[in-house]
């Protein structure tokens, strides 16, 4: 054999010692987003060698966040064995969990599906003392809500939210919903501002076929006319109009000598009277026929004119009817009826 030959499979011994060996050294993250409840290795390393993956211990609540410091990271690298570039006790990691917001678009939405009797028609709801909630952002049912009362005569509602997956905090996994549903209502709107002492003309209303905010008070429906009557306060527009922001312009006046007329198919006649109570235009009140000496009801046309309800029963003009139309005058009964 020659020397040649002899030399090599020393040679080729030597040659693989020399050759380098396959390494791995993992990166630091310096912050992670995670979606699950539980931390990983992978979640603080990456580049780990296969099959190295494994859980830590649990992750922050949805959208919070901790720090892992460096002497943490380096514990649990030297645990695990893993091997990470540039490692120092001042490195560390933000992990944060990913969240999803729950906010009043979405309990309005959640109250709605659980109010079946809302009916086909529009609804507004609102919601009272509301707080955000943050939840999983892979949950695909967070919340369930229990233990609804709704009062359909007020609108008013509670119910209890609960979180689907409970967080083992009392003040955070369940809360008290509290609102009001408002079904679509035909009122009067106004359809500009006006100020106080301002008289109601037909161009400053309009009807609104399916109003949904809140009225407070009882509003004048489409059928209602409010015209010649003054505005108590100032409104804004598409705000409705409410009993209380009018009153009748007073234009025929207790005592007043008016004309009383009598209307009906092919007939008209007219009488002199004289006003008993003070009355707007469209209003119901009684007059005296001088002649008749009888007490009338009707509609007043203007001031100096009443068109007298020929369905309405004429009394006697004895001192006790006198005397009850006086009191239900001052007491804004029939004196303050209108036409609805």
């Amino acid at each position: 054999m020659s020397l040649r030959a002899a030399l090599l499979p020393v040679l080729a011994a030597v040659f693989v010692a020399l050759q380098p060996v396959a390494s791995f050294a993992a990166t630091l993250r310096t912050a992670t987003t995670v979606t699950s409840d539980t931390v990983r290795l992978s979640d603080l390393f990456m580049d780990l060698e296969p099959g190295q993956d494994r859980v830590l211990g649990p992750a922050p609540l949805p959208g919070s966040s901790f720090v892992v410091g460096g002497r943490q990271l380096l514990a649990i690298a030297d645990q695990y064995g893993v091997d990470w570039l540039d490692q120092s006790a001042t490195a560390q990691v933000t992990v944060t969990r990913a969240g999803r917001v729950l906010d009043r678009d979405f309990f309005i939405h959640l109250v709605k599906q659980s109010l079946p009797d809302l009916g086909e028609g529009p609804v507004t709801i609102e919601l009272g003392d509301f707080h955000p909630m943050t939840v999983a952002a892979d949950d695909p049912k967070p919340v369930v809500l229990s233990d609804v009362d709704w009062d359909q005569k007020s609108g008013r509602f509670t119910a209890t939210v609960y979180r689907s997956h409970p967080l083992g905090d009392i003040t955070q996994d369940s809360f008290l919903l509290t609102g009001a549903v408002h079904a679509a209502q035909r009122v009067l709107v106004y359809t500009h501002a006006l100020a106080a002492g301002a008289i109601i003309g037909a161009g400053d209303v309009r009807v609104d076929e399916s109003y949904t905010g809140h009225t407070g008070a009882r509003a004048y429906t489409g059928d209602t006319d409010v015209a010649g009557m003054t505005l108590l306060h100032s409104v804004v527009v598409d705000e409705p109009v409410l009993e209380r922001d009018l009153r009748r312009t007073i234009v025929m006046h207790k005592g007043d000598p008016i004309m009383l007329s009598y209307t009906s198919p092919g007939l008209h006649l007219s009488a002199t009277g004289r006003a008993l109570e003070d009355g707007g235009t469209g209003q119901y009140v009684h007059a005296l026929n001088l002649a008749s000496k009888m007490i009338l009801t009707g509609r007043v046309v203007n001031g100096s004119e009443m068109e007298v309800d020929t369905t309405s029963g004429a009394v006697p003009s004895d001192g006790n009817a006198l005397r009850r139309i006086s009191a239900s005058s001052r007491s804004g009964g029939q004196g303050g009826a209108y036409p609805r």
